[in-house]
């Protein structure tokens, strides 16, 4: 079974969290919701409490197959949280998939996996980022995908599930949930 962790944290985006935890596991993957906090319980930026599985700290040694990281207005904390950036790039670099959207390729930045990689994110932070796209909702550029925003949540979500699985595997979720790309 494919293993995903999802970083999460106070102010996260609740919609760029939750949608591609939901696709994710309608496509049989074991998603691990990790708290960045001390607490299993986040709040979103929208007051939505958000149980997670477990602490990331109990997490950050082992390895995954994707990792996702939600943008909100936490994400800066998130960007300058050294024992995550070594994660991310330690998942990377072993071959996981990893993902940002909206304020979270800030992250990817920091964690120095973005350098030459096209990617997308929040117009917010367009010009924090090389070769930082507005013309596209998702960017795939090998095992590194960014997305736009809440909006562009649930495209994310299947774009994840595509790399992680198949375009079958995606089509299959896409149908169930009657979106139409």
């Amino acid at each position: 079974m494919k293993k995903v962790i999802v970083l999460m944290f106070d102010n996260v985006e609740e919609l760029e969290a939750i949608a591609p935890i939901d696709f994710l596991i309608r496509a049989k993957a074991e998603v691990c919701l990790a708290s960045l906090t001390d607490n299993l319980k986040v709040v979103g930026r929208s007051g939505i409490t958000i149980t997670c599985d477990s602490l990331f700290v109990d997490k950050k040694d082992e390895n995954f197959d994707m990792v996702v990281v939600p943008g909100g207005p936490g994400t800066n904390w998130v960007a300058s949280n050294k024992d995550v950036l070594d994660f991310v790039k330690r998942q990377y670099e072993n071959g996981a998939v990893v993902g940002a959207i909206c304020a979270a390729p800030i992250v990817l930045k920091e964690a120095g996996i973005l350098n030459g990689k096209r990617c997308t994110a929040h117009t917010s932070r367009i010009a924090e980022l090389e070769n930082c796209t507005t013309n596209e909702a998702v960017v795939v550029d090998g095992n590194v995908i960014t997305s736009q925003g809440a909006g562009t949540a649930v495209e994310f979500g299947l774009v994840l599930v595509e790399k992680l699985f198949s375009t079958e595997c995606a089509k299959e979720v896409e149908i169930s949930t009657c979106f139409m790309r």
